[in-house]
């Protein structure tokens, strides 16, 4: 395989180039099996129980969390455009990320800024205009202490929760928060998670 074909794949099969699949590469942990060998009554047990090896799964995880991580960082906003973008200095996104009242994560030495977290606003045809997604400023303070994976973040914010109903519907907290619904339940679920980790 060439390189141009290994471009065209990312970008045909993901969406990526390749900076975002370095990106998001080093954002897995290490594979290392022999952390996790089982012994061989152990994996006996498994299984009798109908829990085989299944040798590609581990692979196809591994190929979607890393799509999923390109996109994140592909969409992702520089330090510099979220500051233009909600027409604030560079000081105030610093301090927002330092507080967990806004989302950033390390892209080799650069904070970035998932784009999930504001609703996007364009005004003429380059000036970008960002707004917070109301409420994320008291839901992250709660969730990104925790160290969890970008992906792990993203899928809260992004998965439609049976707690969160508009007409009916389960809506994830993102759609939740930007129909201008209460913070209070998704709070609720942080609490939840942590109760039923424990």
């Amino acid at each position: 395989m060439t390189v141009d074909e290994l471009d065209q794949l990312l970008r045909d099969r993901f969406d990526l180039g390749r900076d975002d699949l370095i990106a998001a590469l080093k954002a897995l942990p290490a594979h290392r099996p022999w952390a996790t060998q089982l012994t061989a009554a152990e994996a006996q047990l498994l299984d009798d129980a109908g829990f085989t090896e299944d040798p590609g799964a581990y692979a196809e995880t591994a190929a979607d969390v890393t799509a999923h991580m390109g996109r994140i960082y592909s969409t992702a906003y520089t330090a510099a455009e979220v500051a233009m973008g909600l027409g604030v200095n560079d000081s105030r996104v610093r301090q927002r990320r330092l507080n967990h009242t806004v989302w950033a994560i390390d892209d080799g030495g650069t904070w970035v800024y998932p784009s999930l977290q504001f609703d996007t606003v364009h005004n003429g045809r380059d000036s970008l205009t960002l707004k917070y997604v109301r409420g994320l400023d008291r839901v992250l303070p709660h969730l990104l202490p925790r160290g969890l994976h970008p992906t792990s973040v993203a899928g809260f914010l992004l998965t439609p929760q049976s707690e969160l109903l508009i007409d009916g519907q389960p809506k994830s907290v993102r759609e939740w928060l930007l129909h201008g619904q209460p913070v209070e339940p998704v709070l609720n679920l942080i609490d939840v998670a942590d109760w039923a980790a424990t």
